[in-house]
């Protein structure tokens, strides 16, 4: 299949790495995929090679979401592009579905044939036939290194906003210098704090049930150990805690998790939780097996339209 991609490739760090891996596991599924820079492509150049493929993807087509006004000008352009595009056009949004992020979706729904989102809270909640949720993935990838810069007892990965205040508080409180934030890591050298750091934690806020980041699977596919909040989703898609990772559901639990698995007593099972970890995410949580169940998700709704 020829695939048109719509994405951040050359800007974002962050998204062009994310973004990137996707690309690579279509190809590596056998597709032909083209490449198209948000902030740099042509949307004549774009329409032109649109309707000579068979599918068009993007994520949120270069709306911006954190001003209402850059949002209006945003959605106009996506609006003209999706209106000109003939092909099968699929849009997979990553965020938490809120304010201007679900506005986006209830206006870009009419205009494409199927979108995919990672808050299958919202999904659930809407029902709508032409939505349905996907969670976000990893790639598979050798073991990072240890290295004495990035070591540590307990990470943080991540910015530092609303109820992440408390939790990232608490924890330099009761470990000082034991315990490191990490705002901005990705690629070779988060996959290196994986091995590098004892114990990284994920915040709760702003995920949900059914609604998480990516952390738990770039986390536990580089091999790392995880305490995680404990989410009735997670355990849906085959995780266990305990097994997998470690979860919890309130602030005092992080601690007593902590100092269980700080202790060199329990290390075996520390290293058995690290091991089955990566072992699932490698195994059912990588970007082609995303992508081939966004693909089985099309194709059943091809056949239930046509029945």
């Amino acid at each position: 299949m020829k695939i048109v991609y719509f994405g951040k490739f050359k800007n974002n760090p962050y998204s062009k790495i994310e973004e990137e891996e996707i690309s690579k596991a279509l190809k590596q599924l056998g597709h032909k995929v083209l490449e198209f820079d948000i902030a740099e492509a042509n949307a004549k150049e774009l329409i032109e090679t649109a309707n000579k493929s068979n599918l068009f993807l993007f994520h949120n087509g270069g709306v911006e979401t954190e001003s209402e006004l850059k949002f209006l000008l945003g959605l106009e352009g996506l609006k003209k592009i999706l209106s000109s595009i003939k092909c099968e056009k699929v849009f997979w949004f990553f965020e938490k579905t809120l304010g201007l992020g679900r506005d986006l979706i209830y206006k870009i729904s009419p205009f494409v044939n199927y979108g995919f989102l990672n808050d299958d809270t919202f999904v659930r909640r809407i029902k709508d036939s032409n939505l349905s949720g996907l969670h976000l993935g990893t790639s598979k990838k050798p073991l990072g290194k240890h290295r004495k810069d990035l070591e540590c007892d307990i990470a943080f990965i991540g910015r530092i906003y609303g109820e992440r205040i408390n939790l990232t508080g608490l924890l330099k409180r009761e470990y000082g210098r034991k315990f490191r934030i990490f705002e901005n890591i990705w690629g070779q050298e988060f996959d290196d704090l994986c091995q590098s750091a004892k114990i990284i934690v994920s915040p709760r806020f702003p995920m949900d049930d059914f609604c998480w980041n990516s952390q738990i699977y770039q986390v536990l596919g580089s091999g790392g150990f995880l305490i995680h909040p404990r989410l009735y989703g997670l355990k849906e898609e085959g995780f266990e805690d305990g097994g997998h990772y470690v979860g919890y559901t309130f602030i005092e639990e992080v601690l007593a998790e902590i100092e269980f698995f700080l202790k060199p007593e329990n290390d075996e099972k520390y290293q058995t939780i690290k091991k089955q970890g990566r072992d699932l995410v490698l195994k059912k949580f990588t970007w082609e097996e995303r992508l081939r169940d966004m693909f089985w998700i099309i194709k059943r709704e091809k056949l239930n339209k046509n029945i």
